[in-house]
């Protein structure tokens, strides 16, 4: 009997030992996968954060900073709305982000650049140009104050489906 039973060890013991093996190899695997997922999710969220950011220090910067602090945000935020289809997916917040920057470039950008043109120009002192440079002037103030009141709440909803934080874990 007693040999029966060793006899029975010998040779079951190999094949328990390679469904044990086997079966922590397949956990493992499970756990690299939920893992990779997890790190995945996370990439997305870091780099979709990025885009937020871009858009929300150009809004920021409108009202606080100087002008060519102001066209160096736009440029930062016209790279970021490249990477939007690649990370987003959506084709309504691309568009919104996109409009946003047409708006900054046309109310903000537009008015910065026929300023400084008047400027180099010597102009602004020319009766021609005055009431023209003034309603450039003053559109540009508004424009600065009034695109940031308007988007910022605007950005935040379009951003939060995206960046929602929940635990990677689950």
């Amino acid at each position: 009997m007693t040999c029966a039973i060793l006899a029975l060890l010998k040779v079951l013991g190999p094949l328990l030992l390679a469904v044990v093996v086997a079966i922590a190899t397949w956990q493992f695997q499970k756990w690299q996968i939920r893992l990779a997922k997890q790190k995945l999710r996370h990439d997305l969220y870091d780099r979709r954060w990025a885009i937020y950011v871009a858009f929300e220090e150009l809004l920021v910067a409108l009202p606080e900073k100087s002008d060519e602090e102001i066209k160096a945000a736009l440029r930062k935020a016209e790279i970021a709305i490249r990477q939007g289809p690649f990370l987003l997916g959506d084709p309504k917040i691309q568009t919104y982000l996109e409009g946003l920057c047409k708006e900054v470039t046309d109310d903000v950008i537009g008015n910065i650049m026929f300023l400084d043109a008047m400027r180099e120009q010597g102009a602004v002192g020319g009766p021609e140009f005055g009431p023209e440079i003034a309603r450039r002037a003053t559109a540009l103030v508004r424009a600065k104050h009034t695109i940031p009141d308007r988007h910022l709440g605007e950005l935040s909803e379009q951003f939060t489906q995206f960046l929602k934080l929940t635990d990677f874990w689950k």
